[in-house]
């Protein structure tokens, strides 16, 4: 006998949730003739408590260096989210100070470099060779969007570097001699790139700035943690990871120079 659903009651199938809640939004967004402006002016009252909660995670983060020099660094772009809140944050809080840029990394081909270090694939999650995988051109138009809306328009905020950080990451340090990083993000869930990114670019984060991993400690990204506990386990002293209660992401950080 199927007994039948309360729909008063709470419901712990989060991806039935999901489905209800987009299909519900969609019919009102339809039906009441909602266009882009109107939706994006209003984004609070549509977005999920838990988009919420990412972007209020990003700025307690970004809290920690608003008054430090150094630009920003995100290692995996994907669709922006993350990549855009660094932009709006820089432009609000330090609208004056042109030279505090956000550096974004990504080849947009999504997952590519799987070594034994990062286990099996999963697909439930997308862990597969191309799985989040992004548009290039989709950013690119962003990125375009986002620099005319500055405080000073068309002055660069934030910028993409295309391509393969094993070949990127080199050339980018070579063409910007002196840049300092005052936050770096690590969003590319393997262990190789971030490896080579953490071994690369770790020595250009400022004392008193800020590394975060946004898979560190969360199965079955293993590869991402393996990469930050080797990196934390050279660093003496070794810095103390922690996280916003609050929030799922970053799954760990810390502070450059501060110890346990």
């Amino acid at each position: 006998m199927t007994v039948p659903t309360d729909p008063s009651r709470p419901s712990f199938d989060y991806a039935h949730r999901d489905r209800r809640h987009w299909s519900e939004l969609d019919r009102l967004i339809q039906s009441e003739g909602i266009g882009t402006e109107d939706l994006l002016t209003n984004w609070p009252a549509y977005i999920r408590r838990r988009d919420m909660v990412r972007f209020l995670s990003h700025y307690e983060l970004f809290k920690n260096i608003i008054d430090l020099p150094g630009c920003i660094v995100e290692l995996g772009v994907y669709k922006g989210a993350s990549f855009f809140t660094w932009t709006k944050l820089l432009e609000t809080f330090c609208p004056g100070d042109r030279s505090r840029r956000v550096y974004g990394f990504d080849h947009f081909e999504g997952l590519v470099d799987f070594t034994d270090e990062d286990g099996k694939e999963n697909e439930r999650i997308d862990k597969v060779h191309g799985g989040w995988k992004a548009s290039a051109d989709h950013a690119r138009t962003l990125v375009e969007l986002h620099n005319d809306d500055n405080l000073i328009a068309g002055v660069t905020r934030c910028q993409l570097v295309e391509g393969n950080v094993l070949d990127t990451i080199p050339k980018f340090i070579e063409d910007h001699p002196g840049l300092r990083i005052a936050l770096l993000y690590l969003d590319m869930d393997l262990y190789e790139p971030t490896r080579f990114a953490l071994e690369h670019l770790y020595p250009l984060v400022l004392e008193g700035g800020v590394v975060a991993f946004d898979e560190y400690a969360l199965p079955p990204w293993e590869g991402e943690t393996r990469a930050a506990d080797e990196l934390t386990a050279t660093l003496s002293p070794r810095p103390r990871l922690r996280k916003h209660p609050f929030a799922v992401h970053p799954t760990g950080w810390f502070i450059k120079g501060e110890s346990r």
